[in-house]
């Protein structure tokens, strides 16, 4: 599924010729949500994967229209957490998919969209035991606050509101409620409206 995801952000960049549109890389790291797992270390802390937790790399493009304040993204990405001991690992891990209208003040943007979530999976195994958590595909929102302190990058927090359905039992949900930070750097600068 990754490499499906991976293979469309070639096709993103072309578009990166057009006037308004610019080709978007954004990294964030999100806390929040139901625990899912604590692995337990016998010399450091205990450590707890949640359903919201996890660092994630997006890529994608965003629509500028010069003649407004309106700002449209479009991004897929891969989230993931991790963690090992010494008797084993585990993987948290979703695929992203999100929509967003900022709107620009100044150098501020604030806004909100839709987020699809696809194939949320919690994988790993320790010593003889096998665990292996796959959720159904999710629709959720996010609402994004960033400042830009030059065109090409922006930082900032952003919400996201989902929740999880076990595959198989719906009555077994995942809070992924969450809140992170969000750095955005957007490539092909500012153009002139005048030529």
């Amino acid at each position: 599924m990754l490499k499906k995801a991976l293979l469309t952000l070639p096709i993103l960049f072309t578009f990166a010729s057009a006037d308004t549109i610019r080709p978007l890389l954004q990294i964030a790291y999100d806390g929040g949500g139901d625990d899912l797992v604590t692995i337990q270390h016998d010399y450091e802390s205990d450590y707890t994967i949640s359903a919201g937790d996890g660092l994630s790399f997006e890529a994608g493009m965003a629509i500028d229209n010069p003649a407004s304040d309106l700002e449209l993204q479009f991004l897929v990405g891969y989230k993931f957490d991790s963690d090992s001991a010494s008797n084993g690992d585990i993987t948290w891990d979703v695929i992203p998919m999100t929509a967003l209208a900022l709107i620009n003040v100044q150098r501020w943007k604030f806004g909100g969209g839709l987020t699809y979530h696809v194939n949320p999976q919690l994988d790993g195994r320790f010593d003889s035991d096998t665990i292996d958590y796959q959720f159904d595909d999710a629709i959720g929102a996010v609402a994004q606050i960033q400042y830009a302190p030059m065109h090409s990058f922006a930082i900032g927090l952003r919400a996201t509101f989902i929740e999880y359905e076990l595959k198989n039992d719906a009555t077994s949900t995942a809070n992924a409620n969450s809140l992170g930070i969000v750095g955005t750097f957007k490539f092909g600068g500012e153009r002139s409206r005048y030529r």
